[in-house]
């Protein structure tokens, strides 16, 4: 059995809802959706966050669409690379041409079957584990530039960069020719009581890993997930943002 605590908003400065999520039940793009938790009695569940890319003609198709289509797969698919590849070339026939060509973005998804977690992401929307205790751990990876040069050797980790080379390196693009995408995989076993979080950059962007981290000290996880939405607000809300917070509450 799991309780789920989602949230979303557009952000103050933004005109639409470019993201979507995925809360194990049903697909959210809304302007303003306030703090929801719903319990699953179920072993299994799927969630997800996609952030469509700004800078791409329709983000909030994109993302839409990709929750749309990973909801039917929750049940009797595998979960994995594979998966992602045939939605992604779903989204080309669908929306590779005319004013949708070239839409975008990024993903981030969470199966867990009985108390096994599978992570997958493509882009900077990021999967978070949370034990009992309050330890935490990035099961996801970014997909940005700095990162790809890290990787290569051209870059350090912990040095200060430009900003531009946080853009993303990869996501997922209505265009044929952008196949190739990167995908990351993880798995994690889940204890009683432990959380994923999934988000969007509109969170991890203005929220710092140590106060994300500090609320669960403090607070349950419904209260974070509310205390954490306050403060992206109170911070002036810079993009769209988006919270699914999983808890495990007993194995089946």
């Amino acid at each position: 059995m799991f309780s789920v605590t989602t949230t979303q908003h557009r952000g103050k400065q933004q005109r639409g809802q470019q993201d979507a999520l995925f809360d194990g039940t049903r697909t959210i793009q809304s302007l303003n959706y306030p703090v929801r938790c719903n319990v699953h009695h179920a072993s299994e569940l799927l969630i997800a966050v996609a952030d469509g890319v700004s800078v791409s003609p329709y983000p909030n198709l994109a993302s839409r669409y990709w929750m749309d289509m990973l909801a039917p797969t929750q049940h009797g698919h595998s979960f994995d690379a594979r998966l992602l590849r045939q939605i992604h070339s779903q989204m080309c026939k669908k929306m590779a041409r005319g004013n949708t060509y070239g839409s975008s973005t990024t993903l981030v998804a969470a199966s867990i079957k009985s108390n096994l977690c599978t992570i997958l992401n493509v882009g900077d929307s990021r999967a978070y584990h949370i034990n009992t205790k309050g330890d935490w751990q990035q099961l996801s990876h970014d997909h940005t530039v700095l990162n790809e040069f890290i990787a290569s050797g051209q870059a350090q980790s912990g040095e200060d960069y430009a900003d531009i080379y946080s853009g993303l390196a990869h996501c997922l693009v209505a265009d044929e020719e952008a196949f190739d995408f990167a995908i990351a995989r993880a798995e994690k076993t889940l204890a009683v009581g432990d959380c994923i979080l999934l988000c969007s950059d509109g969170v991890h962007d203005v929220l710092s890993a140590e106060f994300l981290q500090q609320s669960f000290t403090a607070h349950s996880p419904r209260e974070c997930v509310a205390h954490w939405r306050k403060h992206i607000l109170h911070m002036g809300a810079p993009d769209n943002f988006s919270i699914v917070l999983a808890q495990l509450n007993s194995l089946a």
